[in-house]
């Protein structure tokens, strides 16, 4: 049977912010990736796999302005997402509510020794932050950690949900969805050379921006990693399917949808960064419109980085990406078989109920014969692709 092909929209085509990268990438990257690899989550194949998805050139293409002490933390802010991520992916909410607490507890206290027989996620989350605060200003600090739990707490409940195969409707998916993508602490990097008033930041206009900002990303993020998290039987937490339920239409409409949405809110929000730039000047003067300015602008980047890192990383599109990214046609994946991740040796189980999270596979006994998640599931896409073009 002929693969089905899908147009995706060009959802960016009048967006102002235009494609950047930091020139300390190579050197962050390779430092932050010898570093995740330390930790030993996954054996050697699914890490190759994991290293695949590029997660330390998502910090570098929407934090081009940093230093390299500063893009250092932010990439090793994208290997704590994405680790978190793949090891709650597949949990439900008990599993996820002890990663939750193990990470938050190692954030609130980046000078104090982990637990030993702890969970390594503990570890990496006490490292990045210890280094972090170094180059971060208390605002950038104090709103780090209020949404990183925001995060956590939404992931959890996003196990909930696919523990009990629940599809929301968009009016109850976005508040959720506002959370479980990581784009508040991933803002909160933005300010880490700023400081203005407090008041400022929760004022309704900055607030209407970060919203549309965030839902700008996670949305394209759902539109991308559709065609995976449905050929792996994941696709409930996603806009295309939370569309395609509500409006009962296929998967080509709910792409149109979602481009008419996308629009309208993207012009608001360049609208809107105009009225704020004005305001702000007249109320606080230039010196805090330029912090302000340079915030704004910072969520434009992230809407542009992101995007462009889909298409360079091989997450969602495998070796197609680049090609995608011109032709803007995807073919649909069959259904991927893939297990549990191997967890590497260095990486300690968490207990519930006195067994292995992992279900009777320690650290350093997985059985051989299981397939990673990662491996399977990138090395699938690779191969899919491969095999239609």
């Amino acid at each position: 049977m002929a693969a089905v092909k899908v147009k995706l929209p060009d959802y960016l085509d009048f967006w102002p912010w235009q494609r950047e990268i930091n020139p300390y990438y190579e050197e962050v990257k390779r430092e932050a990736t010898a570093w995740g690899h330390s930790f030993g989550f996954f054996d050697k194949k699914s890490q190759d796999a994991f290293d695949r998805c590029a997660f330390c050139k998502v910090a570098c293409l929407t934090y081009p302005y940093m230093n390299r002490a500063q893009a250092l933390a932010a990439c090793k802010l994208m290997v704590l997402f994405y680790v978190y991520d793949e090891f709650t992916d597949i949990e439900g909410p008990k599993v996820g509510s002890q990663l939750a607490s193990i990470v938050m507890d190692a954030l609130r206290n980046p000078h104090k020794p982990r637990p030993a027989g702890e969970f390594a996620i503990g570890e990496l989350a006490r490292q990045f932050w210890a280094e972090a605060t170094l180059v971060a200003s208390p605002m950038a600090q104090r709103h780090f950690i209020e949404t990183f739990q925001e995060y956590v707490d939404a992931v959890t409940e996003q196990a909930a949900d696919r523990e009990a195969d629940r599809v929301r409707t968009l009016e109850e998916y976005w508040p959720i969805r506002d959370h479980t993508g990581g784009c508040p602490p991933a803002f909160a990097f933005i300010e880490l050379d700023l400081d203005f008033p407090e008041e400022l930041y929760r004022s309704p206009e900055l607030e209407r921006l970060r919203e549309i900002a965030n839902r700008s990303i996670t949305g394209c993020n759902d539109v991308y990693s559709y065609n995976v998290e449905r050929a792996r039987g994941h696709a409930l937490h996603n806009i295309v399917t939370v569309a395609m339920y509500e409006k009962n239409i296929d998967v080509q409409d709910a792409l149109k949808w979602f481009n008419d949405w996308h629009n309208g809110v993207l012009r608001e929000f360049l609208a809107l960064r105009e009225e704020v730039d004005v305001l702000v000047r007249k109320q606080h003067g230039e010196a805090v419109a330029k912090q302000v300015r340079f915030y704004v602008n910072g969520l434009g980047r992230w809407v542009r980085g992101n995007d462009d890192w889909h298409f360079e990383g091989q997450r969602h599109f495998g070796e197609m990406g680049l090609e995608i990214q011109k032709t803007r046609e995807v073919l649909m994946l069959p259904k991927i078989e893939a297990a549990l991740p191997v967890i590497g040796p260095g990486a300690t189980t968490v207990q519930e109920g006195g067994k292995g999270w992992w279900h009777g596979r320690s650290a350093g006994g997985a059985e051989k014969n299981v397939v990673e998640r990662f491996s399977g599931m990138v090395l699938a896409i690779v191969g899919f692709f491969r095999k239609h073009t």
